[in-house]
């Protein structure tokens, strides 16, 4: 959900002051639309910092901009796999807990140490090394995986929830005319296919390769792209798509905020979340080419408060890293608000915070192994 005439306003305030502006300033790369501008607009009135934040479009970005160091960026919020990467390369700096009080007053969601925990084991089985990550980076949103389907197909839900991935999957068996997208990332769709098979997502062999290979030309997808892949099956031009939770709240709280209740939003188009599936983490990461490293600190000691980072949550669909923060959300069930009550019912249903499952957060694989499955992927795409 967007918050149109706040972003309106902040950002003709924002140019009014450009040209003046003399606070200290705080450069931050962070995605697109992943932040509420009013969390911006209350730290810098309470510190007296201009935040400056630059976007980039994918973790390879992120990546080749810290790596260039033609822009120091004091903040960076990249995903897991790529943390991994920097850490490895010395390319973040270990955090100062001393200066992040608010850590030791809040518990982080049992999906997010689980992601902790699958980072640390697969750094050491690859490598030899033990890292602990919380050493480097600070949770920003996590999510699962799942497939978006049209629920007015149907009988497509119900085939869902019996078979898993293998309505997703197997084209000839389950609905053989419904119409599939795949998330155009070659590793998510990989491991989408590793998934279907019950194996680890982040394993790889040139064996392996080939059966999923099998798998991704057999589903026949008509469709690979990222944010078009919910829009088309919100508009019922398409039936199934492998893609982040957070993608189908973005679209179900639009709905919502239009009047919707979020049962009504169900009945037009949902999520199925496998019991084994991808897991993400967005993450504060300081580079080792940052400036202002007290600044820096003091954001994500900002983002560490439970009320700040429910607000931050109201306006981008991923799941708060905290536990107080995810009570806060979930509080609003019997409120008279009608998108806060929505709002709880959502997180209730896809984050609830004791719900349990086989979670893999993708890890970073060889250059030649990434080289391998993007060559897959495209002759896929070109059969």
């Amino acid at each position: 959900m967007k918050k149109l005439l706040l972003v309106f306003v902040l950002t003709l305030a924002a140019f009014g002051l450009a040209a003046c502006d003399t606070r200290p300033v705080l450069n931050i790369l962070n995605w697109g639309e992943y932040i509420n501008d009013e969390v911006v607009k209350n730290f810098e009135d309470e510190y007296g910092i201009n935040v400056k934040i630059s976007v980039a479009d994918s973790n390879e970005l992120f990546y080749s901009k810290i790596k260039s160091g033609t822009t120091p960026f004091d903040l960076v919020i990249p995903s897991d796999y790529m943390i991994e990467k920097m850490v490895e390369e010395n390319m973040l700096i270990p955090l100062d807990y001393a200066q992040l009080p608010n850590r030791e007053n809040v518990t982080y969601m049992d999906g997010v140490e689980q992601i902790f925990d699958s980072m640390t084991a697969t750094t050491l089985s690859r490598t030899g090394s033990t890292v602990d990550y919380k050493d480097y980076m600070v949770p920003y949103f996590w999510g699962t995986f799942g497939i978006i389907y049209n629920n007015r197909v149907n009988g497509l839900k119900a085939s869902l929830e019996q078979n898993g991935w293998a309505t997703y999957f197997d084209a000839t068996t389950h609905f053989t005319s419904a119409r599939r997208g795949m998330y155009d990332v070659p590793q998510m769709a990989y491991a989408a296919a590793m998934l279907y098979r019950n194996d680890n997502p982040n394993s790889y062999s040139t064996t392996l390769l080939s059966q999923v290979r099998q798998d991704l030309t057999a589903a026949n997808f008509m469709e690979w792209g990222d944010d078009m892949l919910k829009r088309n099956i919100e508009s019922n031009n398409l039936d199934m798509a492998f893609t982040y939770t957070g993608d189908y709240l973005d679209r179900a709280y639009i709905q919502i905020e239009e009047g919707k209740s979020l049962s009504e939003v169900q009945a037009l188009f949902d999520i199925y979340i496998p019991e084994n599936t991808l897991v993400f983490i967005d993450a504060m990461v300081i580079p080792n080419t940052a400036k202002h490293v007290d600044r820096a600190h003091m954001f994500i000691n900002y983002l560490l408060d439970p009320e700040v980072v429910a607000l931050n949550s109201e306006v981008v669909g991923y799941a708060t890293a905290l536990e107080e923060a995810y009570d806060i959300i979930v509080s609003y069930v019997d409120s008279t608000d009608h998108f806060k009550k929505n709002w709880a019912l959502a997180n209730l249903t896809y984050y609830n915070k004791d719900r349990e499952g086989n979670f893999y957060p993708m890890t970073t694989l060889s250059p030649t192994a990434i080289d391998s499955i993007t060559s897959m992927v495209q002759q896929v795409l070109t059969k």
